[in-house]
């Protein structure tokens, strides 16, 4: 990367925006391609500074009055270096007409040899300069970074460290900051004095704080293991299959497996899709990862992208991981329909894509959908997701099963209950209709004066039950015969 730079620098690219949380390693690139040039530093907190010592060098001023400054000025070798710009640049047409005139003396005036750094954790670029600026997100630390840095303070602080924890350190820090690394290790060595592998679980806490500090994504905690699921066999074989692979993942690489991409399940609704994509993530014991897309749209121009951007990358930080994506079709909502929001959608949606495509590390993408009518083609083709499965009402032989479930989870599962004729009266009844009922009849018996559940209890219930296919009968047959012409393959 700090040869591309370099590169633009000595073209006379006039704007170089370094998007990056760690400004000390934008200020080491700054200076070794600035090659003997003159920096100027300016950032919202203090205005000028020295660009070696951070002090103020001036009484206070803002961006708009240092740009003016800097209009004035003979530029013949200069680099500038603009801090916090994201917060500088928006809402600002005076500071942004003003870097736009400094952009185009660089371009067209001869006299003028100069390079504007922007430097901030976000990438903001209002239009008027988009064709001036050329963007770098600085990465993360490799994982070779990491072990030398892992390395490197252990040998500071004399601490002995064998190969296979250095290695599960590194793996567990993937994602993070050589400032929040330091961190972490810091606190690792001051808790026992030592280092090894049993500080991930501080690795992991720490990832957890990165989370909840993100906002679009949300960790969730899951209970439910596959055997709560009745029925669905197909799926949960095909579940089981990827979790050996997950399991001994490099292994599997070795030998030639690739890493699973992710599944997408859909189907009717309450017949067990979200309680899969929990159930999924205990059985791969990862993090499971919800990405709630309505909470990425913002306000600004781009503030949304960006958002997405800055969720995914938390995804790969974290990983490996499952992520999460409840009602995909709602997610993207509106695209193709001409408004702003759909533009916003199909931008989201075409940024998804790619990064699913292209995406190198162990996120597995769980996506769930209740009317696939809604869906993009793009989303359907092979190679997005590893399989996509379609979930139906249950059968008689899984309804059995799902009552079993939920009365032995209970503790009413007895003699005393005959789960065979529960299921042959329970035709076009959901899992959630199901839970339900057994939910409701426990409760009957509770305000009864806590008698014991019977059949005949249970089928009072199911005879006052409405479910949704006899609800919405004219809704369920549409996705229905929508999901029969796609001919996806049945999780049953």
């Amino acid at each position: 990367m700090e040869a591309a730079i370099r590169g633009y620098v000595e073209s006379y690219c006039p704007i170089i925006y370094l998007s990056t949380y760690e400004e000390d390693d934008a200020d080491r690139l700054v200076s070794s391609v600035s090659s003997g040039r003159k920096i100027i530093e300016w950032n919202m907190a203090s205005g000028h500074v020295d660009f070696s010592t951070k002090r103020s060098l001036a009484e206070y001023a803002n961006l708009e009055a240092a740009l003016e400054t800097w209009l004035d000025m003979e530029l013949s070798a200069h680099t500038l270096v603009v801090k916090d710009a994201h917060l500088a640049l928006r809402e600002n047409p005076l500071a942004v007409t003003r870097l736009k005139a400094l952009a185009n003396n660089i371009v067209t005036r001869p006299d003028v040899n100069a390079t504007v750094f922007l430097v901030s954790s976000q990438a903001y670029i209002p239009p008027e300069l988009e064709k001036f600026i050329t963007i770098f997100e600085l990465p993360l630390p490799a994982e070779s970074q990491l072990l030398k840095q892992i390395a490197e303070f252990a040998g500071d602080y004399a601490v002995e460290i064998s190969d296979d924890d250095l290695a599960s350190l590194a793996h567990a820090f993937r994602g993070l900051s050589k400032h929040e690394v330091s961190q972490l290790l810091r606190r690792a060595y001051q808790d026992g004095g030592e280092i090894n592998r049993d500080d991930v679980q501080l690795v992991l806490a720490e990832k957890e704080q990165i989370i909840k500090k993100c906002g679009t994504l949300e960790l969730v905690r899951v209970k439910e293991r596959l055997d709560d699921i009745g029925g669905l066999a197909r799926l949960k074989a095909w579940l089981r299959q990827k979790s050996q692979v997950l399991s001994r993942l490099s292994e599997a690489r070795k030998f030639g497996v690739e890493a699973p991409k992710g599944i997408m399940i859909v189907g009717m609704p309450g017949c067990g899709k979200s309680l899969a994509a929990k159930a999924a993530a205990a059985l791969f014991q990862l993090p499971l990862l919800r990405l709630d897309v309505g909470s990425l749209m913002g306000k600004y121009v781009g503030e949304s992208e960006a958002n997405m951007r800055k969720a995914l990358k938390q995804a790969d930080a974290i990983s490996p991981c499952v992520l999460w994506i409840d009602e995909l079709e709602k997610a993207f909502v509106g695209m193709g329909s001409g408004n702003t929001g759909s533009e916003v959608a199909s931008r989201l949606f075409g940024y998804f894509l790619t990064w699913m495509q292209e995406k190198e590390s162990s996120v597995f993408v769980l996506a769930t959908a209740n009317d696939i009518s809604a869906l993009p083609a793009e989303l359907m083709r092979k190679g997005r997701f590893d399989e996509i499965f379609y979930v139906d009402f249950p059968n008689e032989k899984e309804r059995t099963s799902i009552f079993e479930v939920h009365l032995r989870r209970r503790g009413k599962l007895t003699t005393d209950i005959d789960c065979y004729k529960l299921a042959a009266a329970t035709d076009g009844f959901s899992g959630a209709d199901i839970e339900s009922v057994i939910k409701d009849t426990i409760e009957k018996a509770f305000v009864d004066g806590k008698v014991a559940l019977s059949n005949d209890r249970v089928m009072e219930m199911v005879r006052s039950t409405q479910p949704l296919s006899k609800v919405m009968p004219d809704k369920v047959k549409e996705y229905q015969e929508k999901f029969r012409q796609t001919k996806i393959k049945s999780a049953s």
